[in-house]
């Protein structure tokens, strides 16, 4: 009668060792130490595979860093050129302003009276010169009210400040 894990009788004797004992794994054997020269080859293996690695990963760096910095230069020339674009727009309202102004008669005539000391016929001008208020602050007058002045007042603002001069002792 066959009974048991096996399929032997209870009373019956092993011939072999039993196979439930054996684990499955192989048996552990002693290899020999391994040479040198197949460490070194295992060590440059590695280090092969490490510097193909940072070469993939600097190409892939600098594959990307050209364009990301084009773009990046890009952005900032749309930034200023936008900006611009802003002043632009000013500047070109104020000049259709200005242009609205001098389509007017009454602009024109003013202008004409305070840039170029013109009058209507019939009309009298009188240039004062040697205001007193003038000799007062004569430094700092001179140069601003110089550039407002026209060719004739410039001309006598110059040889009024070379004649107060003191002279170096």
């Amino acid at each position: 009668m066959r009974s048991g894990a096996a399929g032997r009788g209870p009373a019956a004797k092993r011939t072999t060792p039993a196979l439930d004992r054996r684990s499955r794994a192989p048996r552990p054997t002693t290899a020999p130490p391994r040479p040198a020269a197949e460490r070194r080859k295992r060590q440059t293996t590695l280090t092969a595979r490490a510097a193909i690695l940072v070469v993939a990963l600097a190409a892939v760096t600098l594959a990307v860093a050209l364009p990301f910095k084009i773009w990046l230069g890009q952005r900032n020339d749309i930034t200023s050129l936008s900006a611009q674009t802003v002043q632009t727009q000013h500047q070109i309202t104020a000049l259709r302003a200005q242009h609205k102004r001098w389509q007017e008669p009454s602009y024109i005539e003013q202008q004409a009276r305070q840039r170029l000391h013109l009058v209507m016929p019939g009309q009298k001008t009188y240039v004062v010169l040697g205001n007193k208020a003038t000799h007062k602050s004569r430094s700092t007058a001179t140069a601003t009210a110089a550039s407002t002045l026209p060719w004739y007042g410039q001309l006598w603002s110059s040889v009024r400040a070379a004649g107060a001069a003191a002279p170096a002792k």
